[in-house]
């Protein structure tokens, strides 16, 4: 046999093994992860965009389409007029310790527009109206066909013939708890049945510019116990989560890779306009791009976008990357020995053997 042939019959016996390879094999689950989202609010001030939300879809959508899950945090309710507010004191309102963040409900279909097609309402805002506001935020996001994961209900998607399952964990007293690691376990492995891929979504830790940093001890906030976030990751991973999607502190923290499993543990102020403040660190934020393997679940690569809050908080892509070298820094201080690298154009890989790259 000529080597032309010898060649020609290597390269026909390796694509008939290959077309021989089940699709699913190759089957993956791609997910754009956001933070916080807040469209505006009627509470504490009236503080709402003037072209109903438009430019938030002009401005980000763009970056937010071509992935199965686009999930975010969603911070307050959506009400109708005459819906009053229920959870601050008059005294916490007045001396402004204390804030509600309810959105006209002319405004939910931006959430559809901006192509989020998953929220989280287990937060210290979901309940800022009420039961009347909460029930009346589910129902309107069930109209739009958007998903959520509400207190103590875990919701379920089918992609790719494949189960995901997104339970959501929070510090209110109706949530399933962050601070207890033996519940928490119970939960993940008793929905961990068969090839499901399990996504656990928590609200926890401190807030605010002195949050950036991922202790590994248990946070305390407006005598709040928020969790031991990094004990509670790794915890629900150990029980068969197979990705962590963190929000609360309102900044950017690290990124960890724990057992070939991704943990991100807050993506910061996504878009929240008006009532929050966006200064300094509070004001960038990012998209995370996460691709992962739907046979096991594990991380596969990533990217992630700079985003940054403009005016009284417009999201806008950041070209000067401050998000990504943010995120970056962090991820190698708190997290030194994990096995990810984060480049500079937001590329986001586990490191080879060599640690090189």
């Amino acid at each position: 046999m000529t080597s032309i042939k010898k060649t020609y019959c290597q390269f026909y016996f390796a694509f008939i093994i290959f077309l021989l390879i089940p699709f699913s094999s190759f089957s993956q689950i791609k997910i754009k992860a956001v933070g916080d989202i807040m469209l505006g609010s009627v509470t504490p001030k009236t503080v709402l965009p003037a072209d109903s939300g438009k430019i938030f879809v002009k401005n980000i959508s763009g970056y937010l389409n071509d992935a199965d899950i686009v999930f975010g945090n969603f911070e307050g309710t959506f009400i109708l007029d005459g819906f009053q507010p229920k959870k601050c004191s008059e005294p916490a309102r007045t001396k402004e310790r204390c804030f509600e963040f309810g959105m006209p409900d002319y405004l939910a279909p931006i959430i559809s527009k901006l192509h989020i097609n998953v929220l989280n309402l287990d937060n210290n805002h979901s309940n800022d109206y009420g039961k009347e506001g909460s029930d009346f935020t589910q129902n309107k996001l069930k109209e739009l066909n958007i998903y959520f994961a509400a207190k103590k209900k875990p919701v379920t998607l089918s992609i790719n013939d494949k189960k995901i399952i997104i339970v959501p964990f929070g510090f209110s007293e109706t949530s399933f708890l962050i601070s207890d690691l033996k519940e928490a376990k119970k939960i993940i492995t008793k929905l961990k049945t068969g090839s499901n891929i399990i996504i656990v979504s928590f609200h926890g830790g401190a807030e605010g510019k002195n949050a950036l940093h991922v202790p590994d001890s248990t946070e305390i906030m407006y005598d709040e116990n928020r969790g031991n976030v990094k004990e509670f990751s790794h915890s629900v991973i150990d029980a068969g989560a197979d990705l962590v999607l963190g929000h609360g502190p309102h900044v950017l923290r690290a990124l960890e890779l724990y057992k070939d499993h991704l943990i991100a543990y807050s993506l910061g102020n996504f878009l929240t306009y008006g009532n929050m403040n966006i200064k300094g660190v509070s004001g960038i934020a990012g998209i995370l791009n996460i691709t992962l393997d739907d046979s096991t679940g594990k991380f596969i690569s990533g990217k992630f976008i700079s985003t940054k809050l403009i005016g009284k908080g417009y999201p806008i892509v950041d070209k000067s990357k401050k998000a990504i070298k943010l995120l970056k820094e962090l991820t190698e201080t708190d997290f030194p020995t994990t096995n990810l690298l984060i480049k500079s154009n937001g590329s986001i890989i586990k490191k080879p053997p060599s640690g090189g790259l």
